[in-house]
């Protein structure tokens, strides 16, 4: 009588144990093993630091994309992050750019319209989803329509902020900045202008690095 529902049961947790271990497989093997193959912390040089283009002091910036897997399993992680930052400092996230917006820098420009519309922080997991599960490219002007109309953006709106100056002039920084620190890989994190740091170790390990960079000029051992 209860043997089919408990198969059932089985089965499921079987399915859950299974998903589990890949996931961590996964971000082991492809996440971790990113920094091992660049160099995980680059010191960058006194006359680069002089000649940053981030204008924030006491900051952690996080340059991600919204095609990035590792970023987008990062989110509650970054959060936590956040959370444990120090009066005086915060975190900033800036989209990968580059001159081009091609690559993992093609979702650029929606995030910049949707950061002056001051409205991206509640629609960055729908378009991690989008772009990584779901393989709809948000570069392209009618899936991107379909995208803000399916989360209930006001196409108009988006439009006309799309065009303000102040979406210009983010974007623009966000190619200086990732142009003059070379970043090629995301997430990378710039740590008070001064370092560039590939994660390297598990949450929440990985933050108590970042954080004795940021307080205390200096990494954490492994």
């Amino acid at each position: 009588m209860f043997q089919r529902p408990l198969l059932l049961l089985i089965y499921t947790l079987v399915i859950i144990v299974i998903s589990s271990l890949i996931t961590t497989t996964y971000f082991h093997y492809f996440v971790l093993n990113q920094g091992s193959e660049q160099q995980a912390l680059i010191a960058i040089s006194d006359d680069e630091v002089n000649n940053s283009p981030i204008k924030d002091d006491n900051t952690i910036v996080e340059i991600f994309s919204y095609g990035c897997h590792y970023c987008a399993i990062n989110e509650e992680n970054i959060d936590k992050l956040e959370a444990r930052m120090p009066a005086g400092t915060k975190l900033i996230r800036l989209h990968l750019n580059n001159t081009q917006s091609n690559g993992l820098a093609s979702f650029a420009p929606l995030f910049a319209t949707l950061t002056v519309m001051g409205i991206e922080p509640q629609y960055r997991e729908s378009a991690y989803n989008a772009v990584i599960k779901e393989k709809i490219d948000l570069s392209n002007p009618q899936n991107r329509d379909s995208w803000l109309a399916e989360n209930g953006i006001d196409l108009a709106a988006y439009n006309a902020a799309s065009q303000t100056p102040q979406v210009a002039e983010l974007l623009s920084y966000m190619t200086t900045v990732s142009d003059h620190y070379k970043i090629n890989a995301t997430p990378t994190f710039i740590i008070n202008k001064k370092w560039l740091a590939l994660q390297d170790r598990d949450f929440p390990e990985f933050a108590d690095h970042l954080l004795s960079l940021l307080q205390h000029d200096k990494p954490l051992e492994q």
